[in-house]
């Protein structure tokens, strides 16, 4: 789909408002803190943030990468965040147009988006993103008369990965197997699986290397919920 400069300017600028969002649910989920207050303030000194400097993009750069209040550097993963988001956005808007039937591809990109930066900082996967996500995808597949096609998907993602589990005990956390059978509520079991193929694919291209180079040691816990996003991703663009 074409989009003239327009469209493009306010779906970037919608998508980096709610890449703003994300950064609240990535910081303050692993730390099982409310995401509606308190309001934002900084990491450091604790003041609280007033509007200005809570405008995507914008105040980062106005600020010039500093706190307003004690000169201490902000996060850089915030302003990384809003540009994944605000590109992401325009990226679906690029492929799939701007039809609603298309939107909750959008939603599950952003939680994905989500899902891995507190995966690779926390190495957890929380439930509080997965379940509504998967609620959500339970709803929408009712809606189109696809339920079974979602409860199939489901089933094939959690089994797949928990009987995986229960092979390498170590090698798969619970919060694997419920992203992966969120995935599948979207995505169908055929999307699962080629979703769980190229996210392994792609942790072994990135892994093997830097296990190669001692950079990380077989013992040493490896994030996998970023490889299963990957691999979704490239299954919502291109199968």
């Amino acid at each position: 789909m074409a989009l003239n400069p327009t469209k493009i300017i306010l779906l970037f600028s919608m998508g980096i408002i709610i890449g703003s969002f994300l950064n609240v649910l990535i910081y303050r989920l692993p730390r099982k803190a409310s995401i509606v207050w308190p309001p934002s303030s900084c990491p450091h000194c604790e003041h609280q943030l007033s509007w200005i400097d809570l405008i995507p993009l914008l105040s980062y750069l106005l600020l010039k990468g500093r706190c307003r209040y004690c000169q201490k550097p902000i996060n850089t993963l915030y302003p990384i965040i809003e540009l994944l988001a605000g590109f992401t956005t325009i990226i679906w808007a690029l492929h799939f147009g701007l039809s609603p039937s298309e939107l909750w591809k959008l939603v599950l990109l952003y939680g994905l988006l989500a899902i891995s930066c507190i995966d690779l900082q926390a190495k957890i996967i929380p439930n509080k993103l997965t379940y509504p996500l998967m609620v959500g995808g339970l709803i929408y597949s009712w809606s189109q008369g696809e339920l079974l096609f979602a409860l199939t998907g489901g089933l094939t993602g959690a089994v797949i990965l928990l009987l995986i589990s229960l092979l390498y005990p170590k090698g798969m956390g619970m919060g694997d197997i419920k992203l992966l059978a969120m995935l599948g509520v979207f995505l169908g079991w055929q999307g699962v699986i080629y979703t769980l193929f190229l996210g392994s694919l792609t942790g072994v291209l990135i892994l093997f290397p830097l296990l190669l180079n001692g950079k990380i040691q077989r013992k040493d816990p490896v994030p996998f919920g970023p490889f299963l996003a990957i691999g979704a991703l490239v299954v919502i663009l291109f199968f």
